[in-house]
């Protein structure tokens, strides 16, 4: 175990510092530049049907785009986490060096598994500490705009002093947006198919970047990969067709079940990938 934690940290290590974090540097520094200008944007632009004052935060971080931002930066994260794994066969004798480690070939996945999953996981985490982060500056601008403004009803009703900030909650928002609460679900049952999607698609990745025998069979690993995402934000595939064919289609119960084959799927990879390492004879 103390071996493939060390082996663990040097993979991450070495991830990081050649491009883990300009991809996280990069996809941060877009959606805040996103960000920014869709809160700056008058009622005159892409808000004409609602009043810039009355605007909530999960309305200017859906319509900012920082969604697409996020998921074409995930992609990027796993496209690189493969190309790193992968290059330790082509770029040299890295594998061959790693194989012949003092330690069993399982700890070995694991110390992969561990590096993806890690580099994942501070993805995640820096965004959602990011959107934490833009909460105040932009609710507290359309608070006070709210509160001096004067919403006329008609020649004999009008409203004054009006006060939003119970209508705009950080955890409001998070479940009023399909972007924060596809991503950074605060329900329990969609925070297990966002785990589970995203252990099966890790497995999946690690499982592709060190089994280089077979294209089928890396191929295929790509498509458990992308079923992996479909699993994970299942609720942003429900929205979609909810707004496409206007369904009523519920995350429940389908997110569970999506789970549970997630969680099945991924064990079975990783043990098949264990004993195809084992049973490698070039090494």
């Amino acid at each position: 175990m103390k071996n493939t934690l060390k082996l663990s940290n040097y993979l991450f290590s070495w991830f990081f510092r050649k491009s883990g974090r300009y991809i996280l540097g990069f996809s941060l520094g877009m959606a805040s530049l996103f960000i920014l200008i869709s809160s700056s944007l008058s009622a005159t632009n892409s808000y004409q049907h609602i009043a810039k004052e009355f605007r909530t935060f999960d309305m200017v971080i859906d319509y900012s785009g920082a969604g697409v931002v996020f998921f074409l930066g995930l992609v990027t994260l796993f496209i690189t986490l493969f190309i790193q794994m992968n290059g330790f066969y082509t770029n040299g004798k890295g594998m061959y060096s790693i194989l012949t480690l003092p330690m069993k070939r399982c700890e070995v996945f694991f110390a992969f598994y561990l590096s993806a999953s890690a580099a994942v996981f501070i993805y995640f985490a820096l965004w959602v500490i990011a959107m934490a982060a833009f909460y105040l500056p932009i609710t507290s601008v359309y608070v006070k705009e709210a509160f001096q403004s004067v919403l006329r009803f008609s020649q004999s009703v009008t409203v004054r002093d009006i006060d939003t900030s119970i209508s705009n909650g950080f955890f409001l928002a998070f479940h009023r947006s399909i972007f924060l609460s596809s991503c950074f679900p605060v329900s329990w049952i969609q925070a297990l198919a966002l785990s589970g999607g995203m252990f099966l698609s890790i497995t999946a990745i690690v499982f592709a970047g060190l089994y280089n025998e077979s294209i089928f069979t890396r191929v295929l690993l790509f498509v458990v990969v992308l079923a992996g995402f479909f699993v994970a934000f299942y609720r942003a595939w429900i929205f979609i067709d909810n707004q496409l064919f206007y369904s009523v289609r519920t995350i429940m119960p389908q997110s569970l079940y999506l789970f549970v084959l997630a969680g099945l799927l991924g064990v079975t990879l990783m043990v098949v990938a264990i004993k195809k390492l084992k049973r490698r004879k070039d090494i």
